[in-house]
């Protein structure tokens, strides 16, 4: 995991790549809220869709089957 302040010296060295780290370092305040405003957008239609799926994992199961020691 990266650390905080291992962060903030990426996203300051960015900034200071004149002109692409700079562009880069500004969108970034606007990409983080777009993504917070579309999840809350669609969260009720996405827990809508969970709740029609339960119990149904299609071909492949979620959980394996652990297989059976017959030999003990």
């Amino acid at each position: 995991m990266i650390s905080g302040t291992a962060t903030f010296l990426v996203v300051v060295l960015t900034g200071f790549d004149y002109p692409v780290g700079t562009w880069t370092v500004a969108t970034i305040a606007l990409i983080i809220p777009a993504l917070v405003v579309g999840w809350l957008a669609a969260r009720k239609r996405v827990l809508a869709i969970a709740a029609q799926r339960v119990g149904d994992t299609g071909a492949f199961p979620v959980v394996a089957n652990l297989p059976v020691d017959e030999g003990n």
